[in-house]
This record gives C-alpha cells, sequence and structure tokens, in this order.
C-alpha cells in the first residue's frame, strides 16, 4: 500500500471499523506536531492503541508507526 493511499484513508473517515489517528498535544511554538498510527500489517486497518488483533482480518500483527 503506498503512503499516499494510506494517508487518504486515513483521514478520509470513509471506513466505521478504522480508528483516528492519535495526535500528540501541541507544548507550544516550534514543538513538531507527531501523529501515532496503529495498524494491522496484514491488511491497513487502523485500531487503537491497545490492540491485540485486527477486528477486520483477525491477524495479529499490530504496527504502530509515529508520524511528524
Amino acid at each position: 500500500m503506498s503512503l499516499s493511499t494510506l494517508l487518504s484513508e486515513l483521514f478520509s473517515g470513509d471506513e466505521t471499523a478504522a480508528e483516528s489517528p492519535d495526535t500528540a498535544p501541541e507544548g507550544g511554538e516550534n514543538v513538531p506536531s507527531v501523529t501515532v498510527v496503529h495498524e494491522c500489517r496484514n491488511c491497513g486497518t487502523n485500531v487503537s492503541a491497545g490492540t491485540t488483533q485486527c477486528p477486520a482480518c483477525e491477524g495479529d500483527d499490530i504496527v504502530t508507526y509515529s508520524i511528524e
């Protein structure tokens, strides 16, 4: 899956089972914003932070990406 496809799916809001990415609170000026994405490696579904099994494909390979 390309990064542009991933990002468009993340921010489209079309999937009801997908979780929104977490964004770290901003602490002031010149502090970069960090977005954290928890995703199933098998199907690409976004899941919440504590998820151990994908609700869409039942895969158990969940990864976390931090995007600055």
